[in-house]
Formats: structure tokens, sequence, C-alpha cells
């Protein structure tokens, strides 16, 4: 999978106590979004101090980048260990979208916390929504990267990138909104008709 094009901001190493924050912060943005839940909120459910928020991170949008810019790396991390299964190209690829098949159906799924981030700091706190860009852009370079593994042209790559994220962005609102768990599994029928009609620079075999 690709690597974030520019370095995320690093991070103080932390306690038990900033790494409780870190996970209680994250369930609660993933199930609220990020404006709905109060630092009172956060501190309360990991039975810390509200202090320990300004200590470890100085305000509240300091919890949310820390935590944003280590789920990126959590979920490049899983991400990798999916595609990394396979060798064949297009199992690789399928594996992308058979990685959100197995989000879809984890009991805490609520959709796309990068989505959600944008949404709510998009003209406020710019930098936050930028990490989540930052995300979507770096998994759309991955799919670039398998894509011309599997013998797409670097001339029709990138435009078919773009319509392999669309139909996963899609399929996350159908997961989430319709409760459709099966929608990465369509959106790979789809994907697999696009691959079929695009011209190869060699060879491919079908997983």
């Amino acid at each position: 999978m690709g690597v974030p094009q520019q370095k995320l901001r690093s991070r103080r190493k932390g306690s038990d106590s900033r790494a409780s924050l870190l996970t209680t912060a994250g369930s609660l943005f993933t199930r609220s979004g990020f404006h709905q839940v109060s630092v009172d909120d956060i501190a309360d459910s990991a039975g810390v101090a509200k202090t320990a928020i300004y200590y470890h991170f100085g305000n509240k949008e300091g919890l949310v980048t820390d935590f944003l810019e280590g789920y990126i790396e959590t979920l490049e991390a899983s991400l990798i260990e999916a595609v990394s299964a396979y060798s064949e190209p297009r199992a690789r690829l399928r594996a992308v979208f058979d990685w959100h098949t197995k989000w879809f159906r984890q009991p805490d799924f609520a959709g796309c916390v990068f989505s959600r981030a944008t949404e709510e700091y998009k003209g406020k706190q710019d930098a936050i929504a930028e990490i989540s860009r930052l995300q979507k852009r770096s998994l759309r370079h991955a799919i670039r990267a398998l894509l011309e593994a599997d013998g797409i042209s670097e001339d029709h790559s990138e435009q078919l990138a773009h319509f392999m994220i669309y139909l996963l962005d899609g399929a996350v609102v159908s997961a989430n909104v319709l409760d459709e768990k099966d929608a990465a599994d369509q959106a790979w029928i789809a994907a697999e008709r696009l691959l079929d009609g695009e011209p190869r620079k060699h060879p491919t075999r079908k997983n």
C-alpha cells in the first residue's frame, strides 16, 4: 500500500493516560462525530482529569489531530497486511475491497471517520480536514499502484483509481446508511467490469 505523501506530524510518546485518552476519544468520535463530543465527555469516559487532555494534547483539536494521524497509520498497516496476503495483482486489488467488507461487518462500524472530520472541520480547522484529505489521497495512490501492477497503463491508472475510490466511498455510505454489509462486494463486481474493459500493458490473470 502507499505511504502518505507528506510527513505526519510527530507525536509525543505517551503515558497510559494519553493512550487511554486516544482510545476513548477515538471510540466517541467514531460513534458521535467530533463537535458533539466534549472535552468533559472524553475525560469522564477515560476516567482521567480533564487537565490531562490539555497536558498531553494542548487542546481538543490537538487530540483530534493525534487521533486521526494515528488512525491513518493503523489503517495503512491493516490494509498492507490484507494486500500482502496475496501475490497475484488482481487478488491484491480485490483484497482492498474485501478489507472494506470485513470493516462493514464489525459491530462498531459507523462510517468513515475521515469523511466526518472533513465535513465538521473544513473551513474551520482546515489543518484537521487536510489530514482526512491526505488519507484519501494516500489510498488512491496505493490503488493506482495496484492497478498498474495489474497491467493498467499509467495513462489510464489515475482516472481508474479515482473510479475505484468512488466505488469504495459509495460502498461505505451504503453500508452505513442502508446497512448493506455486502456493499463492498457489490462494488468489486462493478470494479471488475471496469478492469475487464481496460487495455493491458501485459496479460493478467483473474483471481
